[in-house]
């Protein structure tokens, strides 16, 4: 060979092996598991003491772990990795530290509990999903699609049409990924690090809870927020001992809540935080306007209201001008409102717009110490972004160590305490996560992190990690914790338990905790079928308001006629259940108005509302919208464009008795491909409904049919695979 072949050759090796990923074996003896911290070169190289000390502190607990660094090129590179540690070392979980690839998921938002963004019409950076389920769901393939041409880190895939079409992690993991705060990034890495290691050591117990509620969260409704406390108290009885202490607060207890919740987090034992609001990347938001109560604060919320009002929409005299004739009708003229664009006006009402929510500064400035907090909102979680809440929690000063948070918007109407008890019994929180995750929630921070148990004689980790048996989980359906049981409903759904749906009924029915009968209905609606429709008539009657309110919605997906008498007594009966309230309307959408007159008719009569005829009404009034939206649908001579508009709404009230004419658009040849595709995108939704396998049939037509475009075979294959 000569020399400059054999040079050139020599060079290409020395280049692949410089490129290939380095790892830092564990020096404890391998066991039946591992775990993984996966990095890029320049953290490691910046932050290996602590990197290296994180690695030897897990050792200790029994939990080998492996580092593997490189300047990765892709997620598949690193999905590579994650697998083959996954088949030879037992791989329970991996942390992402620094700069790894972020997948950026589309065509999967049934995989998300409220995203529905169009991927046609919106950027890709904002309408694809950042998810880590690309890396700790194997059975999930996904097609890939580019690299963003901006940020580089952003790649974006297809959910691949024949994917398994439900998560179920093999695996968990979690994000540590500094934030723009002014700090060096890996000193931030460092320094958390080891505050990481130092709770690790502390041997501290989850007693000292907090929950704060934030105005429109569960439509403001008292009977929803109540709940929680008697559910915790199942789930965590440690924190309502003399010993422990459980607190809970909500949006209108004070006018402006904010400084209160700031001390509360401030608290140096507190253990565990959930925030039920609203939110984006870098705002907490916990309340709105204070209620008025004297003339004086009336006209001042007026004034503040309409300079809000101008400062948002009045971009022009004319705009300023139109508004102010509107006021001008209601008897309120110019100089009401004059002073909108006031420079001390506007500094003076941002100030009082910073007291209803955190912000990001606010969180460095609390430092708080809640060990691990749970942000049951919308993007404060969202780590594609330089900067985000939940990033800054943990990167605080304070003790604040783990959270778990969402990537995009999150559905109100989702179980946010999911199986919560098992922290307090010693899971790690990787461990609990990969028990609830769906595909905008993500841990930040550091998933090994456990509290010590508050009864010895249990340790859910060791639980959660020992090789799955049938027998030993169908034992701990009796035990005396209620999260324990839900383990074992949840392992045996996981591991296909063959007389698992029996077994959910009959756990709901007779279970007197309330968490574990909403976990065994929450399994039976993920397999569907009779006994999931069945135990929805008696679920409609149950205690606690979250059952009630999750039933209703399961009604709306299935549409059995023999639901509507008892979601029109349900309506009738539970007026003040405000959430459910609104639910049932949304849910009356889905029914025939001949079917729904008929239930009113025969319930009416025999409830003791004096104001028949406008119940009635207001019963009818959600339904009628709904029809004249289904109008809109099938009338082939309206705009392409608000046909398709009405199309989209079914993905949110799938109305089972209009699918036959849905079908014959598929199948009408003189129907756009881009009206198919959104009745496609719509009907996919369809999961539960009484008339699914009408739309199979369809979908398997168009599928095998000659004369139909690629691009609609595409999307009645997707549906196909979803519904099937």
């Amino acid at each position: 060979m000569k020399k400059p072949l054999l040079l050139s050759l020599l060079m290409m090796l020395l280049a692949q092996a410089a490129m290939a990923q380095k790892y830092v074996k564990p020096k404890e003896r391998q066991t039946t598991r591992s775990f993984a911290v996966i990095t890029d070169a320049a953290t490691w190289k910046n932050c290996r003491a602590e990197l290296l000390a994180y690695q030897q502190q897990l050792g200790s607990e029994q939990l080998p772990t492996f580092i593997v660094y490189k300047d990765w090129r892709n997620p598949e590179e690193v999905k590579r990795v994650i697998a083959r540690l996954y088949e030879k070392n037992g791989l329970e979980g991996v942390v992402f530290v620094g700069n790894v690839p972020i997948a950026m998921i589309r065509k999967a938002q049934h995989f998300t509990t409220a995203f529905k963004m169009d991927e046609q019409h919106f950027p890709w950076n904002e309408s694809s999903v950042p998810s880590d389920r690309f890396y700790d769901d194997f059975s999930l393939k996904f097609d890939y699609l580019k690299q963003d041409s901006v940020h580089k880190n952003f790649f974006y895939y297809n959910l691949a049409v024949e994917s398994v079409q439900s998560i179920h992690c093999d695996i968990y993991s979690a994000r540590i990924k500094p934030v723009n705060s002014g700090k060096d990034p890996y000193q931030q890495i460092s320094d958390y690090l080891r505050k990481a290691i130092a709770e690790h050591q502390s041997g501290n117990r989850l007693d000292q809870f907090f929950s704060y509620t934030g105005e429109g969260s569960y439509s403001n409704s008292l009977t929803a927020w109540t709940a929680e406390a008697f559910t915790l108290r199942e789930q965590m009885p440690g924190i309502f001992d003399k010993q422990g202490r459980a607190r809970f607060m909500r949006y209108n207890m004070f006018d402006y809540p904010k400084n209160w919740v700031i001390n509360m987090m401030k608290r140096n034992d507190l253990d565990l935080a959930i925030f039920h609001e609203h939110g984006t990347p870098d705002r907490q938001y916990l309340s709105g306007s204070p209620i008025t109560t004297d003339l004086n604060e009336h006209i001042d919320k007026l004034k503040r209201d309409g300079r809000i009002y101008l400062r948002r929409w009045g971009t022009s005299p004319q705009k300023v001008a139109e508004y102010y004739e509107r006021q001008r009708e209601r008897g309120l003229d110019s100089t009401w409102f004059a002073d909108y664009n006031d420079p001390k006006q506007i500094e003076a009402d941002s100030l009082l717009d910073l007291q209803t929510g955190i912000i990001l500064t606010d969180v460095t400035e609390m430092k708080p110490n809640a060990r691990m907090t749970i942000f049951d909102a919308c993007y404060n979680g969202d780590f594609r972004e330089d900067d985000y809440i939940a990033g800054r929690y943990i990167f605080s000063d304070g003790k604040a160590a783990v959270a778990f948070a969402n990537s995009v918007n999150v559905l109100q109407d989702k179980m946010a305490n999911d199986m919560l008890g098992l922290l307090g019994m010693g899971a790690r929180v990787g461990q609990w996560a990969k028990l609830t995750n769906i595909l905008e929630s993500h841990v930040i921070g550091d998933p090994t992190l456990r509290f010590t148990s508050f009864d010895d004689s249990i340790d859910a980790s060791a639980m959660l990690s020992a090789p799955y048996d049938e027998q030993q989980a169908l034992q701990w359906l009796n035990s005396s914790y209620a999260d324990i049981q839900n383990m074992a409903m949840y392992l045996l759904y996981h591991h296909g338990y063959s007389g698992l749906g029996r077994l959910l009924k009959d756990k709901y029915l007779s279970s007197p905790f309330w968490m574990v009968r909403y976990t065994a209905v929450s399994l039976l609606e993920k397999m569907g079928g009779k006994d999931f429709e069945d135990i929805l008539l008696k679920s409609i009657s149950d205690p606690y308001e979250f059952i009630r309110r999750s039933t209703v919605n399961w009604m709306r997906n299935v549409g059995r006629e023999e639901y509507l008498p008892l979601l029109v007594k349900e309506y009738i009966e539970n007026y003040f259940s405000e959430r459910e309230h609104f639910d049932i309307g949304m849910t009356l959408r889905a029914f025939e108005p001949q079917a729904l007159q008929k239930a009113i008719d025969k319930v009416l009569p025999t409830t003791y509302v004096q104001d028949k005829e406008e119940v009635a009404a207001s019963l009818l009034k959600e339904n009628k919208t709904m029809a004249g939206i289904n109008e809109t649908i099938l009338d082939t001579s309206a705009k392409a464009g608000y046909r398709k508009s009405m199309i989209k709404s079914l993905m949110n009230t799938n109305v089972h008795y209009a699918v036959p004419q849905y079908v014959k658009i598929l199948l009408d040849p003189s129907e756009t491909d881009e009206l198919k595709v959104a009745m496609l995108q719509s009907l996919a939704w369809f999961k539960n409904s009484i008339n699914k396998q009408l739309i199979i049939n369809a979908c398997q037509q168009l599928m095998s049919d000659g004369n139909v475009s690629e691009v609609v075979k595409n999307d009645a294959a997707r549906t196909y695979y979803r519904l099937k």
